[in-house]
Order: C-alpha cells, then structure tokens, then sequence
C-alpha cells in the first residue's frame, strides 16, 4: 500500500533528526543588532517503534540559569513539515491579522543543523530574527564559528546549478525539477548570519499582499541549499520550496 503522506512526513523527520543538537541561538533585532545569544541542547528521542518522539529544549544562559521544556508528539502528526532530504520548516498555516506570525526554516548537512526565523508578534512587523547553528556532535561545534555579528554585505559567484523540490499544503512533494537561484527576493530585507547564511523576510506582512521568505546555506565553496516558504494574498500557506545547487 502506498505510504500515507503525513506518515511520510514523521519519517523524513525520524530519519535526519533524532538527535542531540547543540547549539548556540542568537537573536536579533529587525535593524540587525544582536539582542541575546545562549547555548542550547535540542533533544529528539523516539520510542523503540518510532511512534513517539520526546523533544527536549534546554537553554544554557551566561549566568549559569539553565531553562528545560518538553513536548511530545505522536505519530504521524507533527508541528513541522519536512522533505526526504531533511530540511523543513516550522510554519503558521495562515496569516491572520494582529496575531503572531513567525517561520522557522531548517537547513540540515550530515552532523550540522542550521534554523533561520523571522517573528512577526504583531502579525505585521518585523521584530526578530533568529539564527540557530547546531551539531550533533556535541558543543563546541568544530564547523560552526563563534561569531554573532551579522555580515555587513556577502556575494555569491555566479555559475550554479540545481534543482528544486515543492511541498504543497497537503503534503505532497513535486518530482525535482531545474531551479535558477535568486537568493535575494525582490521586496524583502536581507540579513547575513556568520558562517555563510542568509535570510531574505519581508520588514512588513499583510494579508491582501504574497509572502516570501527564503534562507539560503553555503555550506561549502561547491554546494548550497535554499529553502523558500510562500503565503498567498490570502494570508495563506502556499508551498514550501527545498533547492539543491552545485558550483560549475
């Protein structure tokens, strides 16, 4: 029998994220200041079957004060919506005016894992944006640098090739087909994380008007990932869109 699509969705989760992430999360402001920056340890732990997923945050502040919450999820519905490669995202289904809206894009590559948010708490401005670098591995990462500062201006050379999968609001996921890059849309702020990442988000949001946010990792000089999340005049979700490309 073909597998149903949100048990699909459970085990493209099960299969890259079942781990223990450690990371730094740093916050900033919508004008690019860094606000607060801490260790943290997500934790995903699944029962023998992998029909239950225990998610554990812990945050580990300066001061020494360590905050712990824990959820858990049962097969097959999740909070986030993810591809057989492992990227995702943690999404509002809609828009709705003067409520919080926010979106989490997650990049993964073999041990590293890599989050990109943008908040919007009153439904229309941009407040916050978030990056999260983590390893499974263990802290300190020996990929991802200390560095919180944003990157004033970053260029990409020209000359990449790839292709692009499309998830739908129903779940399904498009066969790959050949994708140009445009890792600056046209309209929104850009905003340069250390370690090679970008996040391109809206300063404002409105319903009557699309939505597109869009993160993209150089992971290495010969590989980048994107991932794209759109809206529709409506305020609703649209698709999610995960790009593969390799320099040539």
């Amino acid at each position: 029998m073909p597998i149903d699509i949100q048990e699909q969705n459970w085990n493209n989760f099960c299969a890259h994220h079942l781990h223990d992430w450690h990371g730094i999360w740093t916050s900033y402001s919508a004008q690019g200041e860094v606000k607060d920056s801490f260790q943290s340890l997500r934790s995903f732990r699944a029962n023998l079957e992998k029909t239950q997923i225990t998610h554990t945050n812990r945050y580990i502040y300066a001061d020494g004060k360590i905050e712990e919450k824990t959820w858990q999820l049962q097969k097959p519905f999740l909070r986030s919506i993810f591809f057989p490669q492992g990227a995702g995202a943690f999404h509002a289904e809609k828009l709705v005016a003067a409520s919080f809206f926010a979106v989490e894009l997650f990049f993964i590559h073999k041990n590293l894992r890599h989050s990109a948010i943008a908040a919007y708490p009153d439904g229309t401005n941009l407040t916050k944006i978030l990056s999260i670098r983590e390893d499974s591995t263990g802290f300190p990462s020996q990929h991802w640098s200390t560095n919180l500062d944003l990157v004033s201006e970053r260029s990409l050379s020209e000359n990449w090739a790839g292709t692009s999968v499309t998830m739908t609001p129903d779940l399904k996921v498009s066969p790959a087909v050949p994708a140009n890059l445009n890792w600056q849309i046209e309209g929104n702020e850009s905003f340069f994380f250390p370690d090679e990442i970008s996040l391109s988000c809206p300063r404002q949001v409105e319903v009557g008007k699309p939505i597109v946010i869009a993160a993209t990792w150089l992971v290495n000089s010969s590989y980048l990932q994107q991932i794209t999340i759109a809206y529709d005049e409506t305020g609703a979700f649209q698709n999610l869109k995960f790009a593969e490309f390799t320099h040539v």
